[in-house]
């Protein structure tokens, strides 16, 4: 029997949460038939910490990149940082990059930085990882979706709404753009909401599965630190909804992500 794959589209195992127990982190993984895991960045010491552990474990592959929260302390150094470690051959997408505006930050300041993270992406032709998190004031879907249909060469834009938490308006909209959503443990939640109607409308090719380790755990762990083992519970709530098997989820969204790997060679 061919043996199907199952891969975590977002974690930061290289965060100083694993310190202490990361091999042990990293083998759960392997037992729980997760064959590896994109490694994402928010830093830039962060994106040099993600390279240096993909480089370490078969299966595991990182990005460069600075949350939009930690974009007010980048250097002009950072960028160069950024750009030589996104030649690594490790290196298979731009991220986590966007926009956030649950604590603080100024729109003009974030599409600021997403432009050049985008300059970034075309340059070394990679998908870019996308953290998009609204505050009751800015939907930064409506915001990110208005800057992607006007960027340059939208076709080469491809890339992960990360942790999606929009309508099913803006899931097609993105989709429509060609982009993949990510969908995390918060799909376990009892008050996931929305997000149940957008996995049930969107079709399984457009879904990657995830778990933001450490953060997000999915019933039964919420409230725990995350881990990649546990991204099979996210597996299993979207095989739910959708009314397939686990097996088929596993399948579709291991070939979804190859599919996008793949799509920064064309």
């Amino acid at each position: 029997m061919v043996k199907i794959p199952m891969f975590d589209s977002h974690a930061h195992v290289a965060s100083g949460q694993f310190d202490l127990d990361r091999p042990a982190v990293i083998e759960r993984a392997r037992v729980a038939g997760v064959d590896g895991w994109l490694e994402v960045a928010s830093t830039a010491a962060g994106s040099r910490r993600a390279v240096e552990l993909a480089e370490q474990l078969e299966g595991t592959l990182a990005t460069v990149g600075v949350h939009p929260e930690e974009i007010n302390a980048m250097q002009e150094e950072d960028w160069q940082l950024l750009d030589e470690l996104a030649g690594s051959e490790k290196v298979v997408a731009i991220g986590e990059v966007g926009l956030d505006f649950h604590r603080e930050g100024t729109y003009e300041k974030q599409i600021e930085y997403v432009k050049k993270f985008v300059d970034l992406a075309i340059k070394h032709n990679k998908p870019i990882i996308w953290h998009i998190r609204s505050s009751q004031q800015l939907d930064a879907n409506e915001l990110l979706l208005d800057y992607l249909r006007h960027c340059p060469l939208p076709g080469r834009l491809r890339g992960i709404a990360h942790t999606f938490s929009g309508t099913v308006e803006q899931a097609q909209r993105y989709v429509e753009l060609g982009m993949y959503l990510g969908i995390s443990g918060v799909v376990t939640f009892k008050n996931a909401g929305v997000l149940l109607d957008v996995v049930k409308a969107i079709d399984l090719e457009y879904l990657l599965i995830e778990t933001d380790s450490p953060y997000l755990a999915p019933d039964p762990y919420r409230g725990q630190r995350n881990e990649p083992a546990y991204v099979r519970f996210v597996a299993q709530k979207v095989a739910q909804l959708k009314e397939v098997t686990i097996k088929e989820v596993e399948k579709v969204t291991y070939c979804n992500w190859q599919k996008l790997i793949v799509s920064q060679k064309v």
